[in-house]
């Protein structure tokens, strides 16, 4: 009979044991399939063109390069990861109130000479099993400081992931104006390759019929040569600034989309507004104000070490040589107390005030960086906006001066000298007037990535 109540109880208390066993075989399966690395998921591996929708006959917008990036960049990838690490850490500190519980089962054989008898080699079986529990009552605040500690990392590691989403926008956006620029650049060189051309044509026609000389021709065909080294070195602009667009959508290849058409861009210019919503959402800030709440908790975890830790105990098992076994059962409510560890608590706790003072400080100076940051994009912008529209009006000077000059050159009253300086005059223009433009769509971009608009 007592043979079966045990070969029950134990039944019991493995049935427990299994269950709580299965709880976790779910979560096993899932990190053996993260090692086995068979299909892990974009920003995990690089993502091939076709799987974002990309061939050379699209036509990529603004709005679906911050849409890819968002999507499939590693950076983004890992801040999610982190995220997700954050969350485990505050699950297992949160742990911490639930009991633990575990089941025990042994068997021995062996000699029992006590010394007292002639030792010999008859050996005897031992049983034994329990299931015991251990259970934190109270610790003075140290558990709840653990994981307010976790829960201020966990909102560091949320604010982390708005950071990293917030920088690779900020990237695509500079990525796409880099290369809608350069191409731009590259059809100014193209045009003003196409005048020198056309210029040298004249010319040569005009010696032809000595209306001019050699020189005329040897200079004109060395204007050309200039602008068709523009031409390359505009050509190998759009090259890289292309893979710097495609490096920031998370690829390693370039599908050869076109560019579609940019759309307007506006920002606040005031800066008392703009600061104080970066106070609110800036998400490098928010990141600073987190460890901010992790250095104040761990203070409290500092302080409450000083005090002890009341926990219950208890134990039901049974053990013997022979069935049925003998079983017992116990239980405790204990107390540990520091007494003295040679002022390392005091000293810990010192450690954390300064660590929570340093936080504040660099919260505090991060802040004067975004205030700096914003003056500067702001005073980017205003600048911006009037070289736009002064390199407007100097473009259209330009190219009334290069359509006079040319009609002068072909009645005579004009030299080659003068001709090659108004179409470099309309170059230079036509250029400055594209940069102009990228660099007031840039510093929008750039008070966006400051006070952190994804």
């Amino acid at each position: 009979m007592g043979g079966r109540q045990l070969t029950k109880r134990l039944s019991l208390s493995f049935l427990g044991l299994a269950l709580m066993l299965a709880t976790g075989c779910a979560t096993v399966r899932r990190a053996r399939e993260v090692q086995a690395d068979r299909n892990p998921p974009p920003g995990e591996r690089t993502v091939s063109a076709a799987e974002v929708g990309l061939t050379s006959n699209s036509t990529l917008n603004l709005q679906e390069a911050l849409r890819i990036a968002l999507t499939y960049q590693p950076v983004v990838a890992q801040a999610q990861q982190n995220l997700a690490a954050a969350s485990a850490q505050l699950r297992q500190s949160r742990s911490a109130y639930a009991p633990t519980v575990d089941a025990r089962a042994g068997y021995q054989r062996g000699t029992s000479n006590t010394g007292l008898e002639p030792a010999n080699n008859d050996s005897k079986n031992s049983y034994s099993g329990s299931i015991g529990l251990d259970w934190l009552v109270y610790d003075f605040g140290k558990t709840p400081a653990v994981v307010r500690q976790a829960y201020a990392r966990q909102s560091a590691a949320a604010a982390s992931l708005k950071a990293a989403r917030n920088n690779a926008a900020f990237n695509v956006r500079t990525a796409f104006f880099a290369l809608r620029q350069n191409e731009e650049l590259l059809a100014v060189a193209h045009e003003a390759e196409r005048q020198f051309r056309q210029h040298l044509e004249q010319v040569t026609a005009f010696m032809e019929v000595g209306r001019r000389t050699q020189y005329d021709v040897t200079k004109a065909e060395v204007d050309l040569g200039n602008a068709q080294l523009e031409l390359i070195f505009a050509r190998n602009a759009v090259k890289t600034a292309r893979a710097g667009l495609n490096r920031s959508l998370g690829l390693a290849e370039d599908p050869g989309y076109r560019l579609g058409e940019l759309m307007d861009m506006a920002s606040s210019t005031n800066l008392t507004e703009l600061m104080t919503l970066a106070r609110q959402q800036q998400p490098e800030l928010l990141v600073l104000k987190a460890q901010e709440r992790v250095a104040f908790a761990a203070v409290d975890e500092a302080i409450a070490n000083l005090y002890p830790s009341l926990s219950l105990q208890a134990q039901y098992g049974g053990s013997g040589s022979q069935f049925p076994l003998v079983w017992n059962w116990w239980g405790a409510l204990q107390s540990a107390v520091p007494l003295f560890s040679g002022r390392a608590k005091t000293g810990r706790i010192d450690e954390s005030v300064a660590q929570l003072r340093a936080a504040r400080a660099q919260t505090a100076d991060r802040e004067q960086q975004i205030y700096q940051d914003l003056e500067n994009s702001l005073s980017g912008l205003h600048s911006a906006l009037q070289r736009q529209a002064l390199t407007e009006l100097i473009l259209r000077q330009a190219q009334e001066s290069l359509d006079l000059i040319s009609e002068q050159y072909r009645i005579g009253r004009a030299s080659s000298v003068d001709v090659t300086d108004a179409q470099v005059a309309w170059a230079r223009a036509k250029a400055d007037q594209v940069k102009a433009r990228f660099e007031h769509l840039t510093a929008v971009a750039q008070i966006w990535n400051t006070v952190g608009e994804e």
